[in-house]
């Protein structure tokens, strides 16, 4: 090296613009480190507080909530239908089902059922009534006393499977699946809690058919809701251990010091506790992407842990007072970490703007743990250092020349290739450039997909229940047509339930979803109208009669408190939201004929399916459009922050090259993009564009130090990947662990954040060795520094 350069801790620190000073709280705090350090431990407690305050949100529509007429539609029927949206579904397959014993067996659990805690009712194929005979009475189809005869009993069971309340509703047409539909009580699930009552169901469906040969399954949304909660809780668990054991190991394996490796542990750990703590103090609920914060912040924060602990741990093995040692990393690296930190919540605030409810909570968390994560670790490093770090003899080889070990050999490595890569940029800029057009094309042609099988934990019986439903049914999700009514409209005629007038809208929006959609298993007061009508008597007059017969909860489920509106419910499969949106649409032109004919009837089509397939890929590309433009606002900010067009431009491929090839990904896999793969693009953006950051700050820093010249921009290179080289590999290593834990998960949208944010660092790092690199050293050829004399 020049004998004419001078020693490291004698150079200036550049800080940035826009930094505010707040690049030296880790200074300020080193000057009372004991004081700082209580302070942190009352924090912490503080914190611990909030963290005991988290609740699970376990809502499968917030993801589409917005201040529209469609989800105010959607949260109408929860509160005039009670029943419509909060059904338990209990699927029943057995070959012997339809047998005597699978029949008693499946009485039995109906029975018992219905004296279970927390079921306000339920509907099952043994509802099923023959016709009114001439005393007004309808038999059950299924009789109480079973016929001992074989013909008899053949009869009986022949007109079960085609009575038309059960056919392809609650009884498949093989005869080995059967459906039971309980209401709930939803003051008895307040009371209880839904674990307890969902509980109570499974143990008595399993206590009835064990030993029958028949099995049952659970689901419906208190069902999903329910494994969501239990999933997101046990999930963090996950995140947390496996996430601390990773950064614990890897730091210990090149620290090989319990100090730097608690210190590199350490700072991150409290950012952790600090955010859920404020999260918790502030209400906000857990979800499934909030729970990927703590993953995130671990990362986060133990990336910017690991650049401070190999700066202090290079000056303390080099022979400089310990507490020197921090200061000197602060001046060096805490810039960088102030940088990454802004461009992250950059990166990421497009979700604190997003339409969605869910989306826009997980941004707001998002920001405020970038901004918590950032002030812990550059507060909490430096002090812990000064604390913990004992004075050690300098190394026999100075670290700041070559290192030795596990990290020495990282360190030669990095640096070959980049030498290598920056003796020769034009060519690996062109091959970059290839590489992102070639990937970019596959990622702008990504369609946007959503199921609701992707909210919910695919490991459970739910989704197995469901699937069973849409294979031999017509599907567990509902799709309603609300037809509402004021109490006076035309002037002054009346409108009631009972009017033909109202009847005929009923029907006929009944055949719109039953005919021209296709749908199944629908559901409303046309489907008893049609019962009587077998009877010889479907008469208004006898609707009103039989609707006051039925129970409350079979009432609530298609007519409200008040009168003044009904629904019309199908059941569809659980499919992508872009097959299901040309039949809600399809269903919306049927009904415009109806709407016009009867102008004082408001007729809309709403569900959760329907929610869904109008608003997520509108969602989805909203914050897709959102994530690229705050990609290119990234660069112009790193451009102006750090005074520098060579950071700009040198930035673009290297950022753009990771996310277009997890979308190349995503299009070679077959799927499209997904809230959770926009999620993961961001995040791992966010954390890739840090190692950029360092870099770029490196390169700055050296650059100050060997000052300019032909060729200096080798050397340069040289000595900035032999400081960072080794830590951005073992942090990216780290960071891919840390994020990649959640493929554990029994989600399966976090399964994919995982497997994506993964892909998005490695691919990252590919391109921080070799395209960086490679675009650094052609700008200085083509723009060299140039200095004042």
């Amino acid at each position: 090296m020049p004998a004419a350069r001078m020693a490291d801790d004698d150079l200036p620190r550049r800080s940035f613009w826009l930094s505010l000073g707040l690049d030296r709280l880790g200074l300020v705090a080193l000057k009372a480190p004991y004081a700082v350090l209580a302070l942190i431990v009352v924090l912490t407690g503080l914190a611990l507080v909030g963290v005991t305050k988290l609740r699970v949100d376990d809502s499968l529509s917030e993801l589409f909530r917005a201040d529209t007429v469609e989800f105010r539609q959607y949260e109408d029927i929860d509160r005039r239908f009670p029943s419509s949206e909060y059904d338990v579904l209990v699927v029943v397959e057995g070959k012997d089902l339809l047998e005597p014993d699978g029949i008693r067996a499946f009485r039995d659990a109906v029975i018992e059922l219905q004296l279970t805690d927390g079921v306000g009712g339920l509907v099952s194929m043994l509802s099923a009534r023959t016709a009114l005979d001439e005393n007004g009475y309808a038999a059950p189809v299924v009789p109480d006393e079973l016929p001992a005869d074989a013909v008899g009993y053949a009869a009986v069971m022949a007109a079960l499977k085609e009575n038309d309340i059960v056919k392809d509703k609650f009884l498949s047409s093989d005869g080995e699946l059967a459906l039971i539909v309980i209401a709930l009580d939803r003051k008895a699930v307040s009371d209880l809690s839904a674990r307890t009552v969902i509980g109570g169901i499974r143990e008595t469906v399993d206590r009835e058919l064990a030993g029958t040969g028949l099995s049952a399954k659970l689901t419906g949304a208190p069902v999903m809701q329910l494994e969501i909660r239990n999933a997101v809780e046990r999930d963090r668990l996950i995140y947390n251990g496996l996430g601390f054991l990773a950064g614990i190991v890897v730091a210990y394996l090149f620290f090989r010091r319990l100090s730097l490796t608690l210190i590199a542990v350490l700072g991150p750990a409290i950012a952790i506790f600090w955010t859920l703590g404020v999260l918790g103090h502030l209400d906000f609920r857990l979800n499934v992407f909030i729970n990927v914060i703590t993953p995130l912040i671990l990362v986060t924060g133990f990336s910017d842990s690991m650049h401070l602990v190999f700066a202090i741990r290079r000056d303390i093995l080099a022979g400089v007072d310990r507490v020197q040692a921090a200061r000197n990393a602060v001046r060096d690296v805490a810039p960088a970490c102030l940088l990454t930190a802004m461009n992250q919540a950059l990166s990421l605030v497009v979700f604190a703007f997003a339409t969605s409810a869910l989306i826009r909570t997980f941004g707001l968390a998002v920001l405020m743990a970038v901004t918590i994560t950032y002030v812990t670790v550059a507060v909490v490093v430096p002090v812990l250092a000064a604390i913990l770090i004992r004075r050690e003899p300098p190394a026999a080889v100075d670290p700041r020349v070559r290192e030795e070990g596990g990290i020495g050999v990282l360190q030669r490595a990095t640096t070959g290739i980049m030498s290598f890569v920056g003796a020769r940029p034009l060519v690996f800029v062109l091959a970059g450039l290839v590489a992102v057009t070639a990937t970019g094309y596959a990622y702008i042609n990504l369609k946007p997909m959503y199921r609701l099988a992707d909210q919910v934990p695919d490991r459970e019986q739910a989704l197995a229940a469901t699937g069973s439903l849409d294979t031999k049914l017509t599907g567990a999700n509902p799709v309603h047509v609300m037809i509402e009514w004021d109490e006076r409209a035309n002037g002054s005629t009346a409108i009631g339930l009972y009017d033909p007038a109202t009847i005929a809208v009923i029907a006929r929006a009944h055949e719109v979803l039953e005919g021209q959609a296709g749908l199944g298993n629908v559901w409303s007061v046309e489907s008893l109208r049609r019962w009587l009508r077998a009877s010889g008597d479907a008469s208004v007059e006898t609707v009103q009669k039989y609707v006051g017969l039925l129970p409350e909860h079979l009432v609530r489920r298609f007519i409200a408190a008040d009168e003044r509106a009904v629904l019309v419910t199908a059941r569809l499969p659980d499919i992508d939201a872009s097959e299901i949106l040309p039949v809600v649409d399809e269903i919306d032109r049927a009904l415009d004929p109806v709407r016009n004919a009867n102008p004082g009837y408001r007729i809309s089509v709403t569900g959760l399916p329907a929610i869904a397939a109008r608003n997520s890929a509108l969602l989805i590309g909203e914050l897709n459009v959102g994530l690229v433009g705050d990609i290119f606002l990234v660069f112009i900010f790193l451009a102006v922050a750090l005074r520098s067009m060579l950071v700009g431009v040198a930035a673009v491929l290297p950022s753009l090259f990771p996310i277009f090839v997890t979308g190349t990904l995503l299009a070679v896999s077959g799927q499209g993009l997904q809230f959770a793969s926009i999620v993961a693009i961001a995040v791992a953006f966010s954390l890739a564009i840090d190692s950029t950051i360092h870099f770029l700050n490196r390169f700055r820093l050296e650059e100050d130090r060997l000052g300019a010249g032909p060729g200096s921009e080798q050397e340069v290179l040289a000595r900035t990947a032999h400081h960072i080289g080794p830590v951005v590999v073992l942090t990216t290593i780290v960071l891919a662990l840390g994020l990649g834990v959640t493929v554990l998960s029994d989600l399966p949208s976090l399964r994919l954040f995982g497997l994506l944010a993964a892909v998005c660092l490695f691919a990252s790092l590919f391109a921080q060795l070799v395209i960086l690199p490679a675009a650094v050293s052609l700008y200085r050829r083509w723009f060299p520094l140039k200095r004042i004399a």
